[in-house]
């Protein structure tokens, strides 16, 4: 420790100012690093530059998407036209200062020199040596340089130069400002990235088509060069081998031997080949892809929703939950691993999605936390049993799940289910209750159908609303023209040997008029839509 220190104050004694500036660095360092504005700032730019599912950067995108257009136009009308001085300072000073700034900001969000300085100072401390500020910069300068020298980079950068109007030979550089909107234009890089990812068969294809270009070019050359008099250099020779092979034909360099045509012919049969080699290559690429866009889309969608209901299988039950959601407008999306049931969601105007709910990563790519609720409506009880267990490490919404099985209730709600339905079962004692008693058939399907408007619906008690705080017996529901079904209570008091106990989520039928509300009870009740939809607003607009 002593030698140690001894050692520092050697080092400080002879380079002071070089100390004070190590010292200087690391303690801004640290600052930067646990500055939790500064970090959310630049979370916030990075987001905005990089990341396509935060909302900001669609107008973002739209925005530099116009600028760049203006820019475009002011600058092709600026060649033969004289433009408003206004017109030219807003070019220069805000559509160059724009991209300016934005070039900055990507340099920026790049890397962060802060951690490279932190890096450097707890290794030097670990194997007790120097800081030392020339690994620094190079670090730093080398992540930079990373980032400056990729192709988006240097568009960017070269697009910033046309608005130096002293200069007008910097304004061949327009062509990059249109290069900029590959940025900002989704559909144009997705196409890019389909044909990167088919970049060994476009090789193949390059390769091919420049060979036999050369050896057309060539074995015309040698034909014709003395003979045809548009045929000057090995230059003509080539432009017309590759003008054949691609089947344009101008017409302006025509063979004029019978070598030459029959030379032409082969080359015509060659490139109907390589057009139609293209083509398959273009259309597999995209086929491979279209189902990776598709959810990609639609993931983008759901996204966008707000206390959004997922619905895992597109089942008969499903449809039928479907159509009364949409009705509802409550917001929704249906999961299901067969393509056939998800396009015939689609066909009905759902969002759907093909994925597998058991797949860590598939779950990854929604937004959880917006799903509220979960229904697990699949024939197959144990596909169901393996969803919920699935869903339920990742959720912790309440999940509703079909049985096809009475014996696979209790498995279903050990897997995680909080409620199970049993088809069969629900069917059974709607026969048997149209056998015994008709006229209460007819009552149950109204409401089930919603006919004449019938409906039964639950309210929750908002706090500080009408419904807080009273009695059952206080609530005039026959003024609202409504039937009080329940009550659900949160928290109930139940006499168990001579002691009182809390049951949580106590259901009272036909509930007792002294029986008070309290904010997050929840009131089941029955009566028209309009009747329903008018107390809801009622409570709602009380609790203000």
């Amino acid at each position: 420790m002593k030698k140690a220190f001894q050692k520092s104050y050697e080092v400080l004694k002879k380079h002071p100012l070089k100390e004070a500036i190590i010292k200087l660095l690391i303690a801004f360092a640290f600052y930067l690093d646990s500055n939790r504005r500064y970090l959310k700032i630049k979370r916030f730019f990075s987001r905005l530059m990089n990341d396509d599912n935060f909302k900001y950067k669609h107008y973002f995108d739209i925005f530099m998407f116009f600028l760049v257009l203006i820019s475009v136009g002011i600058l092709l009308y600026d060649i033969r036209h004289e433009i408003h001085p206004l017109l030219e300072d807003f070019d220069y000073f805000f559509i160059t200062g724009v991209f300016l700034i934005e070039y900055i900001i990507r340099v920026w969000v790049y890397n962060d020199i802060h951690k490279i300085i932190i890096n450097e100072y707890e290794e030097a401390t670990f194997l007790d040596r120097d800081v030392s500020i020339l690994k620094i910069m190079k670090k730093n300068i080398f992540k930079k340089w990373e980032y400056i020298r990729t192709p988006f980079a240097i568009i960017d950068l070269l697009a910033i130069l046309p608005g130096y109007r002293p200069l007008r030979m910097f304004r061949i550089f327009v062509v990059f400002r249109l290069f900029k909107l590959l940025r900002y234009v989704k559909s144009i890089n997705t196409f890019i990235e389909v044909l990167a990812n088919k970049k060994f068969e476009l090789l193949i294809l390059f390769i091919a088509v420049s060979f036999v270009t050369v050896i057309g070019g060539v074995v015309i050359y040698v034909f014709e060069a003395h003979i045809n008099q548009k045929i000057d250099n090995l230059f003509d020779a080539f432009y017309w081998a590759l003008v054949t092979i691609t089947t344009v034909g101008y017409g302006d360099i025509t063979p004029v031997t019978p070598e030459g045509k029959a030379l032409t012919m082969v080359l015509i049969v060659f490139g109907v080949g390589f057009i139609s080699f293209s083509t398959s290559i273009i259309a597999s690429a995209f086929t491979e892809r279209i189902e990776e866009l598709k959810s990609q889309r639609v993931v983008r969608e759901i996204k966008g929703m707000n206390d959004v209901y997922m619905i895992c299988g597109f089942s008969n039950e499903a449809e039928i939950l479907a159509e009364k959601f949409k009705k509802e407008n409550h917001d929704f999306f249906i999961v299901d691993v067969d393509e056939a049931r998800v396009n015939k969601a689609v066909q009905k105007h759902y969002v759907a999605i093909k994925g597998d709910v058991t797949d860590r990563e598939f779950l990854k790519k929604l937004d959880l936390k917006k799903i509220s609720k979960v229904f697990v409506l699949t024939n197959n009880d144990i596909a169901n049993a393996f969803m919920i267990l699935s869903i339920r490490a990742y959720i912790n919404s309440d999940i509703l799940a079909l049985a096809n099985d009475e014996k696979n209730i209790s498995k279903l709600k050990k897997a995680g289910a909080k409620y199970v339905v049993v088809p069969t079962n629900a069917t059974a004692l709607l026969i048997a209750e149209y056998i015994g008693h008709p006229i209460t058939f007819k009552v149950i399907d109204a409401i089930l159908n919603e006919r004449k408007n019938a409906v039964i619906d639950e309210i929750v008690v908002i706090e500080d609303s009408i419904l807080d705080g009273k009695i059952i017996g206080e609530i005039d529901f026959e003024k609202y023209k409504l039937i009080l079904f329940g009550v659900l209570k949160s928290n109930a008091y139940e006499l168990l040997n001579e002691t009182f106990k809390i049951k949580e989520n106590f259901f009272y039928f036909n509930p007792p008029f002294d029986l008070r509300l309290e904010a997050g009870d929840v009131i089941v009740i029955m009566g028209y839509n309009v009747s329903v939809n008018y107390f809801k607003y009622l409570v709602e607009r009380s609790s203000i």
